[in-house]
């Protein structure tokens, strides 16, 4: 495995999952105090504990890339460019997106679409987020050319 990062929630949706403590307590304040005040942090512990579990993983072999159940041959893929929060990563999401896309990102982390250059496959292209963009960007690159030393020159290309 060249590469590994789990796509986890921001810190501020974590924050605001914090809203379910106060919430809880004010329900069930009437029925038991105690009821509230203790499902309510249950509840955050579970929710959290599954958003953190659930969050999709990006992984990297020598031949493929994988997020969350999808995965790819590096062969099919393109070069990688990587969009910066802001602008540029909206402008991809809202203005340029083809729903035929693959996505996968969270807010608060640069984007990098990877076109699909394997013309049996109707995905335009990956658009994915990462918190190490640049890093996910280089060793994509170097398993393409890993990848093309070992097979020769690419039948898709």
């Amino acid at each position: 495995m060249i590469y590994r990062e789990r796509l986890r929630p921001h810190g501020g949706a974590y924050i605001a999952l914090l809203l379910i403590i106060p919430a809880f307590a004010t329900v069930f304040y009437k029925v038991s105090p105690v009821t509230g005040f203790i499902v309510g942090p249950v509840l955050f512990v579970l929710f959290a504990a599954i958003s953190w579990l659930a969050s999709p993983l990006i992984t990297l072999a020598s031949d493929r890339l994988t997020v969350g159940r999808a995965s790819i041959p590096v062969a099919a893929l393109g070069d990688p460019v990587v969009y910066r929060r802001g602008d540029a990563a909206l402008e991809q999401i809202r203005g340029q997106l083809d729903m035929r896309a693959f996505v996968a990102f969270r807010g608060g982390v640069d984007l990098i679409r990877i076109p699909v250059i394997d013309p049996e496959d109707p995905t335009p292209y990956w658009l994915i987020g990462s918190r190490h963009a640049d890093e996910l960007a280089a060793e994509i690159r170097l398993a393409q050319a890993a990848q093309s030393l070992q097979t020769g020159p690419s039948e898709l290309s």
